[in-house]
C-alpha cells in the first residue's frame, strides 16, 4: 500500500507547546488567534526533546514524533489534514514495539499489530476501510490464545474470547 505524503511544506516556525498564545478549538490549533502552520515542541526538564508535532492551517500534518525521557522513541505518526494517514508506530520505553498499523483517512487499513512490554505479539487484526475483515487474533500476556476468529460477510466465526453469561433464574427454576 502506498503511503500518501503531505501536500504541504511545513514551515520551520517553532513554538513551545506550553506557549500561552496557543489556543485550541476542537482539533484545530491557533497561535495568537490565527491558524497555526509550523511545528510545536515540548522539552523535558533537562532540555531533551519530548515531542515535535507539525501543523498546517491549524490541523496536524506530516510527522509527529514523541520520545521517552531516556531518549527512546515513543511514537511516530503521520497526519494529513488532521487525520492519521500512513504508518503509525509506537514503542515501549524499553525499545520494544508497542503497536504498528497503517491509517487511511483516520481509519485502520491492512494489518494492525500490538505487542506487550515483553515483546510478545498480543494482537494481530486485519482491516479494510476501518472495518475488521478476515483473520483476527488476540493473545494473553503469557502468549496463550485469547481470541481467534474470522470475519466473513460482517459476522464473526471462531473463538471470540467472550465469557458466556448465565441467567440467575436458570438455577432457581431448576430446583
Amino acid at each position: 500500500m502506498a503511503v500518501k505524503q503531505t501536500a504541504h511544506q511545513i514551515p520551520n516556525n517553532l513554538v513551545a507547546v506550553d506557549n500561552p498564545a496557543i489556543s485550541w478549538k476542537q482539533d484545530t490549533m491557533f497561535f495568537n488567534n490565527e491558524l497555526f502552520s509550523g511545528k510545536t515542541y515540548l522539552l523535558y526538564e533537562k532540555g531533551d526533546t519530548a515531542s515535535i508535532e507539525c501543523f498546517w492551517n491549524g490541523l496536524q500534518e506530516a510527522e509527529t514524533k514523541k520520545w521517552y525521557p531516556n531518549k527512546q522513541m515513543a511514537e511516530y505518526r503521520n497526519y494529513l489534514a488532521g487525520k492519521k494517514e500512513g504508518i503509525q508506530k509506537s514503542w515501549w520505553q524499553n525499545g520494544k514495539p508497542k503497536f504498528e498499523f497503517i491509517a487511511s483517512n483516520d481509519a485502520y487499513e491492512g494489518v494492525l499489530k500490538e505487542w506487550n512490554e515483553k515483546g510478545f505479539l498480543i494482537k494481530l487484526f486485519h482491516y479494510a476501510n476501518g472495518q475488521e475483515i478476515g483473520s483476527q487474533r488476540l493473545w494473553w500476556d503469557d502468549s496463550t490464545v485469547r481470541a481467534n476468529y474470522e470475519i466473513r460477510n460482517g459476522k464473526k466465526y471462531g473463538l471470540i474470547g467472550v465469557k458466556l453469561c448465565s441467567n440467575p433464574y436458570d438455577s432457581v427454576n431448576k430446583k
